[in-house]
């Protein structure tokens, strides 16, 4: 139980740095967009490399950021009943939904994607706008880091549900058993 506790711990933690520094690549991104609205509308230049790197940077933010909505527990969800569930119950249906749901999920996605990222490696994929961001490889790799990481999320969440089905309290004072997504 101890080595569930330390995995949980440590995915969760890597997950909260992942949201720190993701919170300042949102900055970024308005800052990059903003710079490109300016350039467009008062200057009349624009560069199509600058409108790749936002959206690009906005692509990062949503995927990743699934990582760290998933530990914080502030994700959408349709809680009709679970919210009304004792903890234990809610543990149950935590640790079917990643077994079910999550990490079926996440091989399929991981197995479809990856023809097209080994392809777009394999040509040093670049963006298809004339003057675009060149890797676009690197993003489409962004995919498998997804896949990867919410996989390993989903693992934490098993891990804490388990806890909880075991008795262990301190597990259920933490997301998503706790009653209330974190900031």
């Amino acid at each position: 139980m101890q080595a569930l506790r330390r995995f949980a711990a440590g995915m969760d933690g890597l997950s909260d740095r992942i949201g720190r520094a993701l919170a300042w690549l949102v900055w970024a991104t308005a800052a990059i967009c903003a710079v490109v609205v300016v350039l467009r509308y008062a200057l009349h230049e624009t560069f199509v490399w600058m409108q790749d790197l936002y959206v690009w940077s906005h692509a990062i933010v949503f995927l990743l950021g699934t990582v760290y909505a998933m530990r914080r527990n502030a994700h959408v969800r349709v809680d009709i009943l679970y919210a009304k569930w004792p903890v234990r119950r809610r543990a149950l249906v935590e640790c079917i939904g990643v077994l079910v749901f999550t990490l079926p999920w996440m091989g399929v996605l991981a197995w479809l994607t990856w023809p097209f990222i080994v392809s777009s490696w394999s040509i040093y994929e670049g963006s298809g706008q004339p003057n675009g961001m060149p890797g676009v490889f690197l993003l489409k790799t962004v995919l498998l880091v997804f896949c990867l990481l919410v996989g390993l999320q989903g693992l934490a969440v098993l891990a804490r549900g388990i806890l909880v089905l075991t008795g262990d309290r301190a597990a259920a004072q933490e997301p998503p058993f706790d009653d209330s997504p974190q900031s």
